[in-house]
């Protein structure tokens, strides 16, 4: 496994699509008392934001926000927000042209997702306080990209406290290694796709469309029959894997599976944000030798466009053996969450 100090270099040279800076003069280059007279586009009671509980139905009004953030992190995309929003309990509302959600994290209690969107930052934040304020919640951020902590940081000064989790840290690699697994330092990968192909020379990758959709369904339903949900997390996990599946074709994303003489070994559901292909559901018949090193080579190079840059494959969770094997294919980088408590 990779030291510690490597990963904090890594996490040092992440390369970030938007600085701060830009970041800032996009989003906040209004004047804020201004900004919330005119500029809210959601109703109040008193100071009060009403909150929407995130549904098949109105998922898709959040795409548009969550497809112009810079941030790589899988928590703002649309098919992560879908795929946990009963874990966590998600809401979101929509002021002056960002996007505002509320989640609920085990342990930390309810708190403010950082706004986003095209619209203005500051009459976001100005409205997030009084709701806070007149609700009696706490002022608190969570899953803060590290543009986020500057931006909270500068605004609120020392009232600030900042804390991260490794747990919940997402990695990112470049596309072609994952597409091609080149060189020395994925040899192992590439050795057990090589066996994969060997061992089963019909296997081939199969679009999840309209026709093929039942069929992959019926793949995880199987192998959550065959492989044991032993902790709340994994069982978890699973019940939002299918649910994402069953809703993928209505949220855009991107699924496939590999088909071996008409058995389903693995399959994968993801979608493209910017430059990054985020990975949300990824599962394989471990009595199919190489079977993950397939799907993940072989959905990389079906899902991924010309300029997709980076593939994320989100979080280990804590889970050990998880972390072991998304180490082992060498992430160019860690993208920290953090969670900001305003005193």
């Amino acid at each position: 496994m990779l030291q510690s100090v490597h990963l904090r270099t890594m996490q040092q040279h992440c390369l970030m699509q938007t600085s701060v800076l830009s970041y800032k003069s996009q989003f906040m280059c209004q004047p804020r008392e201004e900004s919330f007279l005119h500029g809210c586009a959601v109703s109040y009671r008193g100071f009060m934001l009403e909150f929407s509980k995130i549904c098949i139905q109105n998922a898709n009004e959040l795409k548009p926000y969550l497809d112009v953030q810079p941030f790589r992190s899988c928590d703002y995309t649309l098919g992560a927000v879908f795929q946990w929003r009963a874990y966590f309990r998600s809401a979101y509302t929509i002021v002056s042209g960002m996007l505002v959600m509320l989640a609920t994290y085990p342990g930390e209690g309810t708190c403010f997702v950082f706004p986003i969107g095209n619209g203005d930052l500051n009459a976001a934040l100005d409205a997030i306080e009084l709701h806070a304020k007149e609700s009696g919640m706490p002022l608190r951020f969570c899953a803060v990209p590290k543009e986020g902590v500057a931006l909270l940081c500068e605004r609120y000064g020392n009232r600030a406290i900042v804390s991260t989790h490794r747990d919940w840290a997402d990695y990112v690699y470049n596309a072609c290694d994952l597409m091609n697994f080149p060189g020395k330092k994925y040899h192992t990968q590439r050795n057990h796709l090589n066996r994969f192909c060997k061992d089963n020379p019909s296997a081939q990758f199969v679009p999840v469309t309209e026709e093929t959709l039942p069929a992959a369904i019926a793949f995880l339903d199987e192998y959550e029959q065959h492989v044991p949900l032993d902790k709340v997390i994994e069982a978890e996990e699973m019940k939002r894997a299918k649910e994402l599946l069953a809703s993928s074709l209505i949220l855009g994303q991107k699924a496939g599976y590999i088909d071996v003489a008409g058995t389903i070994v693995a399959l994968s559901v993801g979608e493209i944000v910017g430059d990054t292909l985020h990975c949300h559901v990824e599962k394989a018949r471990v009595d199919y030798a190489g079977s993950y090193q397939a799907i993940v080579s072989w959905f990389a190079k079906y899902a991924a466009e010309k300029d997709t840059l980076y593939i994320n494959r989100e979080d280990d969770s804590g889970e050990e053996n998880l972390r072991y094997s998304k180490l082992a294919y060498r992430p160019v980088c860690m993208i920290d969450k953090y969670w900001v408590t305003i005193e």
